[in-house]
C-alpha cells in the first residue's frame, strides 16, 4: 500500500509546490516586477522584505539576481549578477535586461541626485518642475546647437522615461515632480563631489549628442520598466542603466 501524499501546508492554490508564505511571495514578485520596492509607500511589504531578506536573497540568487537595500530610505532593488562573475560573458543568465541611458537622461539624473541631497540636508520636499529640468538641459547645451522645439521634445521624452522608472514621481500638480528616494541606489556615489565632476564630464563631451564617460561602476543602476522601449530614437549613444 503506497504512502499518502504529503500535504503542502504552504500551498496557496491547486498544484502549488512553493513553501513561502503569501506576503513573502508578494514581496518577491514586487521586487521582480521592479523598478524598485518603496517601503514608504508600502510599510507592510517593506516589513516583510526586511524580516525575510535572507530567504528572498536565496530565491533571487537562483535567478542570478542580487538584492540591494537602502534601509535609511526604505528602498530595495534587484540587480542582475555580472555574467563574468559566473565565468561566462553570455547574457543568457540575465533575467532583467538593462536599458541604455541617453546623455540627456544622464545629465538630468545627475542633477536630480544633487538636488535630492540638498533637499535632504535642508529637510524640504524634493520637488522639481519641468521648466527647471528644461533649464538644466539648456545650461549644458552649446548655444549654437539649441533648438527650442527639438530640445523641449527631448526633455519631455527623457522625463517620461524617468517617470517610467519611478525616479520622478507625480505630485498632483501639472509639470511638478517628486524626486524619488531610489536615486541614491541608482547613482551610488559615496562622495557627493563626484556627482558634480561626472556631470561636468558628461556635459563637456565633444558633441552634445554623444554619450558621456564610463562611470566606472558608479553609474545609473536601476533597470527600465519592462514595457519601456529600448532606447531613444534621436541617434544618441547611451550609457548603461
Amino acid at each position: 500500500m503506497s504512502e499518502p501524499a504529503e500535504v503542502n501546508a504552504a500551498a496557496l492554490f491547486d498544484g502549488d509546490t512553493g513553501i513561502l508564505p503569501l506576503r513573502v511571495r508578494q514581496a518577491l514578485v514586487r521586487l521582480l516586477k521592479g523598478p524598485y520596492l518603496d517601503g514608504a509607500r508600502d510599510e507592510r511589504l517593506w516589513t516583510t522584505l526586511v524580516d525575510s531578506q535572507d530567504v528572498l536573497r536565496s530565491r533571487l540568487s537562483e535567478l542570478f539576481l542580487s538584492l540591494r537595500i537602502d534601509h535609511a530610505r526604505k528602498i530595495a532593488v534587484v540587480r542582475p549578477v555580472d555574467p563574468e562573475l559566473l565565468g561566462t560573458a553570455s547574457r543568457a543568465t540575465i533575467l532583467r535586461q538593462q536599458r541604455a541611458l541617453s546623455r540627456v537622461e544622464t545629465i538630468l539624473l545627475l542633477r536630480l541626485r544633487l538636488l535630492l541631497d540638498r533637499h535632504t540636508t535642508a529637510q524640504t520636499e524634493p520637488t522639481v518642475t519641468l521648466e527647471e529640468l528644461a533649464d538644466v538641459v539648456a545650461h549644458y547645451q552649446p548655444a549654437d546647437q539649441r533648438d527650442a522645439l527639438r530640445d523641449a521634445d527631448t526633455v519631455a521624452r527623457a522625463v517620461q522615461k524617468l517617470q517610467a522608472r519611478r525616479l520622478l514621481l507625480p505630485t498632483g500638480l501639472d509639470d511638478v515632480y517628486l524626486i524619488s528616494n531610489a536615486l541614491p541606489l541608482a547613482l551610488p556615489f559615496e562622495n557627493i563631489g563626484d556627482i558634480a565632476r561626472h556631470l561636468e564630464a558628461v556635459a563637456e563631451g565633444p558633441d552634445f549628442g554623444d554619450a558621456g564617460p564610463d562611470f566606472g561602476g558608479t553609474g545609473p543602476d536601476l533597470g527600465a520598466d519592462e514595457d519601456e522601449d529600448e532606447g531613444d530614437d534621436d541617434g544618441t549613444e547611451e550609457l548603461p542603466l
